[in-house]
């Protein structure tokens, strides 16, 4: 299982090696020869609006070379080099990457050397009907603004972070905290005139009218920041796991992915309580440590004072090694005392960003999607009502009563108007996903 591989890799159009001969001789600094064994995009995927323009920079694989360099070790490639757009009028590209959005749709922008190929993927949304759409700044100041397609958002400096609703009817722009009790827009900006990217606007408050500028931020997913600034840690025989320190205080990094899954938008396998497989059915009749005996009724592990998993009944430590566990309560709490949380949603999934508290670390990030339990998994009704909720578990039983284990759970109500990230308890022999956690031994 290779859990490193959690967004996919750029398709390779060929499996044979392409020689590159170098024109310098000094070979103290370069080979001779090169083995490429593909190119790749430093972006992998952006979200425009008619007008954005973002530049895509080619690398060679695997020395992450810029490839023009590689065209000039070889005459023989520079007629072989080929940026191709799947259709221009939704974005095209000229023969230095320079990508321009310019109309409603979606295409894939395509370099090709020779018998290789990177893909990177554009999405163009419309600007007239959604203007706000994705990551705004006021220039001159720290305020940014993130709006969604679903008329919701979250503005945030260094120092605050808020949820709001928003409206626009083509020249009002409303923005209604969630918190709110009036309902009314706490802030209306005056739109004067859009080009582009950016808007010109005034708030409505303002006698002066002084006017400002929203300037929008291309929404681009980098190899980087789409591995979230990761690191790879060793599991259990080939398996390679990706993992963000978050800077907490124990040094313990978590990984990018839940247990069993390949993207960070997938669920993964889900687990019993103490179980280290899976299975099609968990009601407690089938749990391993339920003992059903009409005299017993009681679990037969995990019963006193044994309030943590031990490795040889944490799936994680059995699937990755000594190095991996389920994370405790303790970790957990961790977790929420050193990060803010933020409701957003990713290729679709919703669910809720992880940004450390640490300035040092305001690059990582962990995204965790609403998973539900087995419980609530195949049951319609719940699902309807739970759809917006995720269970994990940690490695620490409920101290009052050995039915139960402690999870962390993240939530937001139907009116997307209060967030909930916190530990609760869930039945032992429930199926909960699991994002592991690689311990630093100190």
């Amino acid at each position: 299982m290779k859990l490193a591989i959690i967004l996919g890799k750029v398709a390779l159009i060929s499996a044979s090696l392409l020689l590159l001969i170098s024109c310098d001789q000094n070979k103290d600094e370069e080979p001779s020869n090169y083995e490429v064994e593909g190119v790749t995009f430093n972006i992998n995927r952006a979200d425009l609006i008619p007008g954005d323009t973002i530049t895509l920079r080619a690398l060679l694989q695997p020395y992450n070379k810029p490839v023009d360099e590689a065209v000039s070790w070889s005459e023989d490639l520079k007629g072989r080099v080929k940026w191709q757009s799947s259709n221009t009028k939704v974005a095209d590209v000229d023969k230095d990457g320079v990508v321009v959005a310019k109309g409603v749709g979606s295409c894939k922008i395509r370099f090709i050397l020779g018998t290789y190929a990177a893909e990177c993927k554009i999405g163009v949304y419309s600007f007239d009907k959604q203007i706000p759409y994705g990551l705004w700044n006021i220039e001159g100041t720290e305020e940014k603004y993130f709006f969604t397609f679903d008329n919701t958002g979250y503005f945030y400096t260094s120092s605050d972070t808020s949820f709001f609703d928003w409206t626009f009817d083509g020249m009002r722009l409303d923005i209604t905290n969630k918190d709110s009790e009036t309902g009314k827009p706490d802030k209306r900006m005056i739109i004067t005139s859009v080009k582009a990217s950016n808007v010109k606007f005034y708030y409505s408050a303002d006698a002066a009218r002084q006017a400002k500028t929203l300037k929008r931020i291309p929404k681009i997913f980098s190899q980087d920041e789409l591995m979230f600034a990761i690191s790879e840690k060793t599991g259990t025989g080939d398996t390679s796991v990706s993992v963000v320190d978050m800077g907490l205080p124990s040094g313990n990094m978590w990984a990018v992915c839940n247990l069993g899954a390949a993207a960070i938008d997938e669920d993964g396998n889900r687990y019993a309580w103490a179980e280290t497989t899976t299975r099609q059915d968990y009601i407690l009749e089938n749990y391993k440590w339920y003992d059903a005996t009409p005299t017993k009724h009681c679990m037969t592990k995990y019963e006193d004072t044994d309030l943590l998993l031990l490795a040889e009944d944490d799936p994680v430590s059995v699937q990755l090694g000594d190095d991996w566990r389920t994370p405790t309560k303790d970790d957990v709490q961790e977790l929420f005392e050193n990060c803010n949380f933020i409701y957003a949603s990713y290729s679709g999934r919703e669910g809720f960003v992880i940004i450390p508290k640490n300035e040092d670390y305001a690059d990582r990030r962990l995204f965790m999607p609403f998973s539900l339990s087995s419980e609530y998994a195949n049951n319609e009704i719940s699902l309807n009502l739970k759809s917006k909720s995720g269970f994990y578990w940690t490695a620490s039983r409920y101290e009052f009563d050995s039915f139960w284990a402690y999870s962390l759970c993240i939530s937001i109500d139907d009116s997307n108007v209060k967030l909930y990230y916190g530990v609760g308890t869930a039945k032992r022999f429930n199926a909960l996903c699991i994002r592991p956690i690689y311990v630093v031994k100190n």
